[in-house]
């Protein structure tokens, strides 16, 4: 289903569309008449609208391999099933702010595995640390007759 017939069967003007996905109608426009190409966020943000209705696959071109591609809201259903559970109130409130929460997601989930792996990495040489610190406490360090501070 392309945009326009899509917009079409929910009784959405351009306008109101365009306001659903913060941006101007003018430019919904050009892309619903194929004057103008879409990003990649882009077209999440109106699959995700759309409900999968309209694929990011077939906004960006990518019709033929729609078979062995997943769309975005298979991909969200299958990684909210993996994890916590986001209340779909916030997920429309995102789209509708132009949030990509794929993104921030996959932002959230680097900071954490990166404390992890920090935290980890202490734990795992607590020992050496320990026996370093004593060491210099002990013994100093070769530069504690010329620092300055």
């Amino acid at each position: 289903m392309t945009l326009k017939e899509w917009r079409k069967s929910q009784g959405l003007t351009l306008q109101q569309v365009a306001e659903l996905l913060v941006t101007s109608k003018g430019y919904l426009s050009s892309i619903e008449n194929g004057k103008r190409a879409v990003g990649r966020d882009f077209a999440i943000r109106l699959e995700r609208l759309t409900g999968g209705e309209v694929s990011a696959a077939e906004l960006l071109g990518l019709d033929s391999a729609r078979r062995n591609v997943r769309s975005v809201s298979e991909e969200r259903t299958e990684f909210g099933s993996a994890s916590s559970e986001v209340d779909q109130a916030h997920l429309e409130e995102a789209a509708a702010y132009g949030l990509d929460v794929d993104a921030i997601t996959r932002k959230a989930v680097e900071e954490a595995v990166k404390a992890e792996r920090i935290r980890r990495w202490n734990e795992d040489n607590r020992e050496a640390i320990e026996s370093w610190n004593d060491l210099v406490e002990r013994e100093g360090l070769w530069s504690d007759g010329i620092r300055a501070f």
